[in-house]
């Protein structure tokens, strides 16, 4: 294939610079053999387009309800989230430690069937400011299910949207927020390149009548030119590539909102009204991707960079377009961040379709909080056992020994309240809640940067969700391993004021423990759950499923025996546990 497009760029090299040539030196008639060399190029230009939007539309169809395994940048792919949290200082949004300790980054990629970079921002962002407001949510549900159920027009969006693609290099957001700063004056320098672009054109006419003198002028004038495009595109290289990115969005933005939407599935209006308004940005800067992609295959015959440097047709652009853009860049990031929405609406229409079964949640604020689940599951394990849980005005204390289903349950309560109030889907089969302001403290470390101990650090975690209690809307705190980085009394003692304050403070709390004496000191504000395992002689089993009541296993220490601990030890430290309980 790459021996075939080498063969075509040398023939356009040999009819357009040969037909220059032979123009010059024979007969003004050859002058034809480089127009008929671009009408080459563009015909064969269309017949590979054509050719790639089958190869992408076959992937799509593919991929569809799939994983998608990628290198994510998220460093890069929050940068939307942050900058709009900047400016609108929204405050009931998921904070980085409760993303964190609900392992959100890999959940994100469990739902991140995405196109475009633009898309994996306005999901992420999705996924950071959950809603309170069940109208609203039930708008963004009726959008999804039906992108569901109209797949083949989601496809065809999905289409236009892998054109934008993922580069994790560019950062567009920056530079629609903050503006294309620039010394030199755009319009002089525009209208300088375009008189030595025009006079390039004029040349062979130039020369029809003053040979000497029109060669003298088109070989300074390629020299000129050459200098110029060489300097400029190193100095604005960056610029160039953003340009580039920008020509691709709105390239996406004009062939979307000229397609027929016979569903009415997502209102394009917003989009529409801003694209108008920078439709004359995109007349400008769509030079910079047309050459792009015209030269993507390399260009070993430097064909379309000698016409690019030949006509200045990016530097152009650039120039041309920069106060335009710097005008217009509200409208323009309304053209991103509407594209990266129905990206992000159309990859969750995705992901809903691969599920074995899911619900929409019945949200509600009144009081007392209540959470209800029908067997729920945790959307990143492969084969997850659900439970069930009912509690009103009540919180929940889960024990059992490690590795029973605690730590995964009370991850799959938080994500999936998440999920509720997002794109108003539950992985369970019915699910009713109040709405919340989801919080946690569950991964907790020592900050040995920052100088604070595992309890320090714990301590500030928790005292961050306390601050954010008493108000209208309920919390649901998170907690695993309460106060795990000090001694037993002064762990239980505090834990047991903590959780008694949180429950009186419109707090739904879900708390694992492994402090057997809580399940007794905050029974009448707490309901009691736990996991637990079964253990013979020769294994370790887990059901992980959720059960009514404290934990009473003593399978700890029979796990020692099971491994190969001296009797002496097994034997002992089950005498001390049992004197212990009694005590």
């Amino acid at each position: 294939m790459r021996g075939v497009e080498f063969i075509l760029e040398l023939l356009y090299v040999v009819l357009i610079g040969g037909g220059l040539l032979l123009g010059f030196q024979v007969n003004h008639l050859f002058f034809i053999m480089p127009f008929a060399g671009i009408a080459l190029m563009i015909i064969v230009n269309r017949i590979q387009q054509k050719k790639s939007r089958e190869e992408i539309k076959k992937e799509i169809e593919v991929n569809w309800g799939k994983d998608r395994q990628e290198n994510r940048n998220f460093d890069f792919i929050r940068k939307l989230y942050d900058e709009m949290a900047k400016k609108e200082k929204f405050r009931l949004n998921i904070d980085d430690t409760t993303w964190r300790d609900l392992d959100m980054d890999f959940v994100f990629g469990k739902l991140d069937h995405t196109m475009s970079i633009a898309g994996q921002q306005c999901l992420y962002s999705l996924l950071r400011r959950p809603l309170f407001d069940e109208g609203e949510l039930k708008k963004r549900d009726t959008v999804i299910e039906g992108f569901m159920k109209n797949k083949d027009y989601a496809m065809f969006i999905q289409g236009y949207l892998y054109k934008i693609g993922k580069r994790y290099n560019i950062d567009v957001v920056s530079y629609l927020m903050e503006g294309i700063k620039i010394r030199q004056n755009p319009v002089i320098l525009y209208s300088v390149y375009q008189i030595l672009s025009i006079l390039i054109i004029l040349s062979p006419l130039i020369i029809a009548f003053t040979h000497a003198f029109g060669m003298l002028l088109l070989v300074a004038l390629i020299m000129i030119n050459g200098t110029i495009y060489t300097n400029t595109k190193n100095k604005i290289l960056e610029d160039i590539m953003v340009f580039e990115e920008m020509s691709k969005i709105l390239r996406c933005a004009n062939e979307i909102i000229k397609m027929e939407d016979k569903e009415q599935i997502y209102d394009l209006s917003i989009l529409k009204s801003a694209f108008i308004k920078v439709k004359k940005i995109y007349n400008n800067i769509r030079w910079i991707e047309n050459f792009e992609r015209a030269s993507a295959g390399g260009d070993p015959t430097g064909i379309f960079t000698l016409i690019n440097m030949l006509f200045l047709a990016e530097v152009k652009s650039f120039y041309k377009s920069i106060n335009l853009i710097n005008k217009c860049r509200e409208e323009l990031l309304t053209v991103y961040i509407e594209l990266g929405n129905l990206d992000s609406y159309i990859a969750l229409a995705s992901y809903k379709s691969s599920l074995k079964y899911y619900t929409k949640p019945l949200l509600d604020k009144d009081m007392p909080y209540h959470f209800e689940a029908i067997e729920i599951y945790h959307p990143l394990l492969k084969d997850p056992v659900s439970n069930s849980l009912d509690v009103s005005g009540r919180g929940v204390l889960l024990t059992g020994s490690n590795a029973s289903g605690k730590s995964t349950f009370l991850k799959t309560i938080g994500i999936n309240a998440i999920f509720a109030q997002t794109f108003y889907t539950v992985l369970s089969k019915e699910y009713s809640s109040s709405f919340f302001n989801v919080m946690t403290s569950i991964g907790t470390l020592d900050n040995i940067i920052g100088g604070d101990s595992y309890f320090m650090v714990e301590a500030k975690s928790l005292k961050r969700i306390m601050d954010e209690t008493g108000s209208d809307v309920t919390v649901l705190c998170i907690l695993d391993e309460i106060f795990r980085g000090t001694n037993t009394v002064e762990r239980v003692s505090a834990a047991c004021e903590v959780l008694n304050y949180l429950a009186k403070k419109n707090c739904f709390v879900v708390a694992a423990t492994h402090d057997m004496e809580l399940t007794n000191l905050i029974k009448d504000l707490y309901d009691n759950y736990h996991f637990e395992e079964e253990v013979d002689d020769n294994d370790v089993r887990f059901n992980y499923l959720l059960l009514k009541g404290p934990s009473r296993s003593r399978n700890a220490i029979k796990i020692l025996k099971l491994l190969g601990y001296p009797e002496e030890i097994y034997a002992n430290a089950m005498e001390r546990a049992n004197n212990f309980n009694t005590k």
